[in-house]
């Protein structure tokens, strides 16, 4: 179990930085939809994690100047946070059809912001988690995701949607968020607690990592342009 938790550790920063080169390798596929800033979330993200680990083993590289918090990374997270989800919502925004659909995800992005500037007043933004905003942004996401993948349910085709990048985007998202919020909260209660959560958590949180990036990868791999927008 030990070697399977030293490879959970190291192997999703590279699943990170193979996912940004063929988001880059494959632009041409996609540089002229609404998706042509992925590339650029892949980047803030991969230098997001690294930066995360610096100023959690190197204490010189701290954000944060009292020392009981040297360690505290939770301001880029929470910052990425905040990026991530806005991102997403604009692109399920463009793709999904229905106008009741768009005016849900538009009020759903309002509620998160929203609770983003509530969970400020709850919880410093620079040294805990924003759990609050996290689960409310992740329900709203999901969402997203689940009214922009049923329209493949009806489609023969099943080439078609195998090939669209979006696709494969979306079931990682799904997969993963369908797992790890509800760790977020264990572990936000166990915090509040003072305990330290069970290494399972830990494994299963990177193994949802570990399969969404798969997906990703697997959508630049097989992606052709049948994105319309």
């Amino acid at each position: 179990m030990l070697y399977f938790d030293t490879f959970l550790d190291y192997i999703f920063v590279p699943l990170y930085a193979v996912t940004l080169i063929l988001s880059l390798s494959r632009y041409p596929k996609y540089y002229d939809t609404n998706l042509k800033y992925l590339p650029v979330l892949f980047i803030y993200t991969f230098l997001n994690e690294l930066l995360g680990g610096v100023i959690r083993n190197y204490e010189e590289f701290s954000l944060i100047s009292k020392e009981i918090y040297l360690d505290y990374n939770w301001l880029i997270y929470n910052l990425y946070m905040v990026i991530f989800y806005l991102y997403f919502y604009y692109i399920y925004y463009c793709y999904v059809e229905g106008r009741s659909e768009k005016t849900n995800i538009f009020y759903g992005g309002f509620l998160f912001l929203t609770t983003c500037l509530i969970n400020v007043f709850l919880d410093d933004f620079t040294k805990i988690p924003q759990v609050y905003s996290y689960v409310v942004g992740g329900l709203v996401l999901i969402y997203c995701l689940v009214i922009y993948l049923k329209k493949f349910a009806d489609l023969s085709d099943s080439f078609k949607f195998k090939e669209n990048i979006l696709f494969w985007i979306s079931t990682g998202l799904l997969i993963f968020f369908m797992g790890y919020l509800p760790i977020k909260i264990i572990r936000y209660i166990n915090t509040m607690d003072g305990l330290t959560p069970h290494p399972l958590v830990k494994r299963i949180h990177l193994s949802l990592i570990i399969i969404s990036y798969t997906c990703f990868i697997i959508g630049f791999l097989r992606m052709k342009k049948h994105l319309s927008k």
